[in-house]
């Protein structure tokens, strides 16, 4: 697979995401629908055959678990199909930051921060265990915070039916589903899982967090599952003792040992969380670090800021915008020029009027494309930048008149007819 082969007859790949051991994710556009996309490919042939029959259907109830799930907090689903050998999912592409990026680089989350992001996920598991859903690889690099702080949880791959017997057979003999740092006791020993499990990953989650590493660590993933039995349940203030005692106590419920021991749902432990969640949230976090995935991506992430461009090479990828709009693919085109932007070369002064141009393109793509409120900022943006400049006051005031009309688009009404 590469950039630019068709999917379906309607979704051309664009980058890739991520890879695994069976299967890539691809950040995608689909066509038809002029709107970037996720697509998750199950390469049949990559996986050993006595393990396909199960791998596709792992791979088919993944679909299923996630379209069923109508919540802010799930990436869309949109389509299921099968291209040559293998299988593919498309799904709505998130943007932000994975969490275990965002820990690596804080260390430790502020705690107010900790329990708003465990507060949304919570949102997100009551409604899959009300619909007999329990996720059973809950952890931190399945969890996306988005630019305006939504918590996507990611990745149902292993998702199962309570008390399915068919969906506790889904794995290969000896094979226990589940990554080894988060997975509960009775999911370790091979025992049934149920909606348990999943606050248990949370609280190894919302422990690392807090605490900057999980729970427990081990060399070997025999070693980890024993901890995960036998060890102790750690206890966060000794780690930090700006953790209140009331959070602290909930931790170390969510980890004990047995399932009966824990809350007795994700929308009790939603509620236990509450008063820790500040007005920070998760607002802002990924502001500063944002990258194109997911969710439901299985690793909803965004290709890295590529290597600067030549004028030249500008100056081809605004041709190529500007004919992806004359098929109307306005979205399409306006991903094209956003990357363009984010590789231009700074401080080249004959590449300043590109640059203006390249953003004008933008903000009229947003219009077009009907995203007005992201257009009228656009806009307003380049009508800033442009007044400081003593032969810009024309296109400025053209840029002016574009934000107005963008707020008469969305209902602005009173604000756009106030403005000068």
């Amino acid at each position: 697979m590469q950039a630019g082969d068709r999917i379906g007859d309607r979704y051309e790949l664009t980058y890739p995401v991520a890879r695994g051991g069976m299967g890539q994710v691809w950040a995608g556009f689909d066509e038809r629908l002029d709107r970037p996309v996720a697509i998750k490919f199950l390469r049949q042939l990559e996986v050993p055959k006595d393990e396909r029959d199960t791998a596709v259907k792992r791979f088919r109830r993944e679909a299923r678990a996630t379209a069923r799930l109508d919540h802010p907090g799930v990436p869309s689903v949109y389509d299921l199909g099968v291209h040559g050998e293998d299988l593919y999912l498309v799904m709505q592409l998130v943007p932000g930051i994975v969490l275990a990026d965002h820990i690596a680089e804080q260390e430790q989350l502020h705690v107010g921060e900790a329990a708003s992001i465990a507060a949304q996920v919570c949102s997100v598991l009551t409604v899959a265990h009300a619909a007999s859903l329990v996720h059973r690889d809950l952890k931190p690099q399945n969890l996306m915070i988005t630019p305006l702080g939504v918590v996507k949880v990611l990745d149902f791959g292993v998702a199962a039916l309570l008390g399915s017997a068919e969906a506790s057979r889904l794995t290969a003999t000896g094979r226990t589903l589940g990554t080894p740092a988060y997975i509960a006791p009775e999911q370790a020993q091979g025992g049934p899982v149920g909606s348990a499990a999943d606050l248990y990953a949370l609280g190894c989650t919302l422990f690392e967090m807090l605490a900057g590493k999980p729970p427990y660590e081990a060399t070997n993933t025999p070693d980890m599952l024993r901890r995960h039995v036998r060890s102790p349940i750690p206890i966060i203030t000794e780690y930090r003792s700006d953790v209140p005692d009331d959070l602290a106590h909930l931790l170390y419920c969510l980890l004990a040992k047995t399932p009966a021991e824990r809350p007795a749902s994700a929308a009790e432990v939603h509620q236990l969380l509450t008063p820790f969640v500040d007005g920070r949230g998760t607002r802002g976090v990924a502001a500063a670090r944002t990258e194109t995935l997911t969710g439901a991506v299985s690793s909803p992430t965004a290709a890295s800021v590529p290597a600067q461009r030549s004028q030249p090479e500008l100056v081809e990828l605004r041709a190529q915008a500007r004919e992806l709009a004359e098929n109307e693919r306005f979205v399409q085109a306006a991903e094209v020029l956003e990357r363009v932007l984010h590789s231009a070369p700074g401080g080249r002064e004959p590449l300043v009027g590109e640059i203006v141009a390249l953003r004008l393109d933008l903000a009229n793509l947003r219009m077009l494309a009907g995203d007005f409120r992201q257009a009228r900022h656009a806009f307003e943006a380049l009508a800033r930048d442009l007044e400081q400049s003593e032969d810009g006051q024309d296109l400025a005031q053209e840029c002016r008149q574009q934000a107005v009309a963008c707020q008469l688009e969305i209902g602005e009404s009173t604000e756009a007819v106030s403005r000068p």
